[in-house]
């Protein structure tokens, strides 16, 4: 039933060529890699935080704005 839904639809959209006959998009590279990752910080297994952070960002920047953060910052205090 799905296929016959799509090809209607796809007819009031105003395409003229059948759907299954029209070629697959294709992808921009550019738009498939995210800037920025999500880095979760955990202590004692526990999520308590997630920083945003440039893609090549080097491990000890990630541990310094980690270890800066506010809601970190107590939870590691005297350890």
């Amino acid at each position: 039933m799905m296929p016959h839904l799509a090809e209607e639809l796809w007819k009031h959209l105003g395409h003229t060529k059948f759907l299954a006959n029209t070629p697959w998009p294709e992808p921009d590279e550019e738009l498939l890699h995210e800037n920025t990752v999500t880095v979760a910080v955990q202590i004692k297994g526990k999520l308590r935080t997630t920083i945003d952070l440039p893609r090549d960002t080097k491990e000890e920047v990630v541990k310094k704005v980690a270890l800066a953060n506010p809601s970190i910052m107590p939870l590691l205090k005297n350890k």
